[in-house]
């Protein structure tokens, strides 16, 4: 979920209150999509493809000059994976009762759990991750860093805008193909799901290679923060769900809005905060959802629960991140 692997860019303001912003967009898609309703957002699953790009986009620029100077690649991505993990384990915590609801016998629970807690796909399931669908970005955004620090960090930059174009084609295709860009979710798409995952992290490493002095596109950051949710209700009234309409938003609206976030110098304690409840929103967001519908409960409750449990898993996870910290200093101060 493009967490930020520098301090440097933890202090942009603007990526933070975007990463908040797009998971929120995916929170409402998935509201509908559990209790029906008109969708509004239901173009949501964009906010994907925007995560992915901002995955490609800050890792050229953090992790690239790291590479170059002999980062070890194999310590990076197992640092990587344990960053991601304990959120999304949490978030497989909260799925299992529904799982087991909806298995056949426990060797069924077992055969989906497990893999699942680990961050693999099933294929014998309707999704690749019944315990917790939207974990499937995460194993694609995995799958991206590792392809990133193992060899595509090493092309050349017309190397790597080739590449970007032969993706985006492809990703064209997938579009087209399936009558717009919500794939990946399902067994039987999620191949096609890391194919578009792919295409919109190589276009955030071009962008961070183009923008290396600042970006080449003029962007307000007010209209950066609101691009995405001002944006798909439009798409939505104007019956704006073609799929040239999703390749669209992902070539231009998703740069634009890391061009615009990146102006952004103000408010950062604010941002900070708010950012930091973006991986947690998106990592417990369905589980609960299926979770209070199971229960009887309705949209508004499963709406606040979410968005509860967000805030608190946030805030816990910072308070264990700074205990972390103070005692590494201590021990190293002995």
């Amino acid at each position: 979920m493009a967490e930020m692997p520098s301090s440097t860019l933890k202090r942009l303001p603007g990526i933070e209150l975007l990463r908040l912003v797009a998971a929120s967009c995916v929170l409402l898609l998935h509201l509908r999509a559990v209790f029906g309703g008109q969708r509004v957002f239901g173009q949501g699953y964009l906010g994907v493809d925007f995560f992915l790009m901002l995955s490609g986009f800050l890792m050229a620029r953090v992790q690239e000059p790291r590479l170059a100077q002999g980062a070890a690649v194999w310590s990076f991505l197992r640092r990587r994976f344990w960053r991601l993990w304990p959120m999304m384990a949490l978030g497989a915590v909260v799925g299992m009762p529904r799982l087991w609801l909806h298995s056949v016998n426990f060797y069924n629970f077992l055969l989906a759990a497990v893999p699942n807690m680990a961050l693999l796909p099933v294929w014998w399931w309707t999704f690749a991750f019944p315990i917790n669908i939207p974990a499937w970005t995460i194993t694609c955004e995995l799958a991206c860093n590792a392809a990133h620090v193992l060899g595509l960090w090493r092309l050349r930059r017309w190397w790597m805008v080739a590449l970007a174009a032969a993706l985006l084609v492809a990703d064209g295709w997938i579009a087209w193909r399936f009558h717009g860009l919500d794939v990946g979710a399902r067994s039987n798409n999620f191949f096609w799901g890391l194919l578009r995952c792919l295409a919109a992290y190589v276009l955030g490493i071009v962008l961070a290679r183009w923008w290396r002095d600042g970006p080449a596109v003029a962007v307000p950051w007010w209209v950066a923060v609101a691009l995405m949710p001002g944006l798909l209700p439009l798409m939505w009234w104007a019956g704006m769900q073609a799929w040239w309409c999703d390749v669209g938003f992902v070539v231009l609206a998703c740069p634009a809005m890391i061009a615009g976030a990146m102006r952004l110098d103000r408010f950062h304690d604010a941002a900070m905060r708010l950012g930091r409840i973006a991986f947690p929103l998106f990592a417990l967001q369905m589980p609960i959802i299926e979770g209070v519908r199971e229960l009887g409960g309705t949209y508004w409750i499963a709406l606040a629960v979410a968005v509860a449990a967000g805030i608190l898993v946030a805030d816990l996870a910072a308070q264990i991140s700074a205990w972390r910290i103070v005692r590494r200093n201590n021990v190293m101060a002995m």
